[in-house]
């Protein structure tokens, strides 16, 4: 038996699969409430919108006296498990085999949740659970978390506190813990070209525009071959790093050959500095491409009459998301693609932690006294979530840090953490609470 076993196995049990129309989102949301009243917990309640899936909150008051509030965000919705034939176990059975939990969710973000639950169990057993502190539970995190500060504001009265600690972390490929003080935002959107009611025989690609041509043509004008961003004005924006901002960079590493070797990637690195470029460098990248024919063989020649791209941005603080698509409607109308239709924007803004607040600075102390193989402190992971919106509501620094590790295929086939980073992780919070309680 581990910590918290048996809470995980039903947990994982439970397919919350908010991408999925035939989900268990509201059992899942219904069977959190339950067992948060179970332990104890006061004023859990299931929080609804018009607009939102339903989240969780729940409270666990300090037993000794104290000013400090600190609110855990998690989420649990999942990533579909699919494709199920590149699983070793069933996904939504948690599996242990060789010191390593399996299971859809184990480390985004559902094993996180048990671990802290297990950390917060162990000083309440002590007497000695030195904070309030309170959940938040969505449940549309894998969605992108759309309409989530509706949410927020209709109930931000519950949600003050002086410090957040956030889902999703762990260790890097050299094993150090990475602790992250923000996030990216990321903004995401769809080009279309259209330019036939069908596809048509190839032979008139002699006097017709293709809309595959295009669309590519179009993409290459925002992005160069030294994968550079060439968007006027996208970088103006960025807010320059503080000194203490250019030493968290500066001593951040990345091993890009571990990186490359377990993604089997066959190219060198884009860039020089492959650990600040993932907190500090915009990003701009194809998700996917779509047109003409895309079945087997080679023999059905078309001209395609109309084409798609999926497209992302991440962005960093000073950049916004309704800034970044004017700029990109602008640079492509400059150069004459006023053709090429922007539709289906989602996004959310970027969001750092001041490194220099006081309760920053204790948490990145404590995690250097509970993981001796070294601590690896981010600006801001690489991804995007909704932190910006929870820092609106009450201003309190926030940090992510988890179970995870680099091998621990979130969102993939055999989603794993290794028992031994659960334990880590369960003792570092039971260190890491006290020390926040000294405000």
């Amino acid at each position: 038996m581990f910590p918290q076993e048996e809470f995980l196995t039903r947990y994982l049990a439970l397919q919350s699969v908010s991408l999925h129309d035939d989900n268990q989102i509201q059992a899942t949301a219904e069977f959190l409430q339950a067992h948060f009243n179970q332990i104890g917990a006061q004023n859990v309640q299931i929080l609804t919108t018009k607009v939102t899936n339903p989240a969780v909150y729940a409270e666990l008051p300090a037993q000794v006296p104290t000013d400090v509030t600190v609110l855990f965000y998690n989420h649990y919705d999942v990533q579909p498990a699919e494709p199920l034939d590149l699983w070793d176990s069933d996904p939504f059975t948690l599996t242990q085999k060789d010191g390593v939990l399996y299971g859809r969710g184990i480390s985004d973000d559902k094993g996180e949740l048990a671990a802290r639950l297990a950390a917060i169990q162990d000083l309440q057993d002590a007497g000695q659970l030195p904070v309030n502190v309170k959940f938040l539970i969505e449940g549309a995190e894998e969605q992108g978390s759309p309409n989530l500060p509706v949410l927020l504001d209709q109930y931000r009265d519950l949600l003050a506190a002086d410090f957040c600690i956030w889902e999703s972390g762990g260790k890097d490929e050299s094993g150090k813990m990475k602790l992250s003080l923000g996030v990216k935002g990321g903004v995401a959107f769809q080009l279309d070209v259209r330019n036939a009611d069908r596809d048509l025989h190839s032979s008139l690609a002699a006097i017709t525009v293709n809309p595959a041509w295009r669309l590519v043509q179009a993409l290459a004008t925002l992005k160069d071959e030294h994968d550079e961003i060439t968007i006027p004005g996208f970088m103006a924006d960025i807010i320059p790093l503080t000194a203490t901002q250019k030493q968290i960079v500066a001593e951040s590493e990345f091993d890009y050959a571990a990186y490359a070797k377990n993604a089997g990637l066959t190219h060198p690195a884009t860039v020089k500095d492959p650990a600040a470029a993932l907190v500090a460098r915009p990003s701009l990248t194809i998700n996917g491409l779509s047109s003409g024919y895309e079945g087997p063989g080679t023999g059905k020649m078309v001209l395609p009459h109309a084409a798609s791209a999926k497209v992302d941005l991440r962005i960093v603080p000073g950049q916004t998301v309704e800034h970044t698509v004017e700029l990109i409607r602008a640079a492509l109308d400059a150069k004459g693609y006023q053709d090429v239709v922007l539709s289906k924007v989602l996004g959310e803004p970027p969001f750092r932690s001041d490194p220099d607040h006081p309760l920053v600075q204790k948490a990145i102390a404590a995690a250097k006294r509970a993981y001796p193989q070294g601590v690896a402190v981010a600006l801001n992971a690489a991804g995007s979530g909704p932190m910006p919106y929870f820092y609106a509501i009450n201003h309190a620094p926030i940090i992510s840090v988890g179970v995870a590790n680099a091998n621990s295929a979130a969102h993939g086939p055999n989603e794993n953490v290794r028992l031994r980073d659960y334990q880590e992780f369960i003792a570092y919070l039971k260190a890491l609470l006290p020390a926040l309680a000294a405000k």
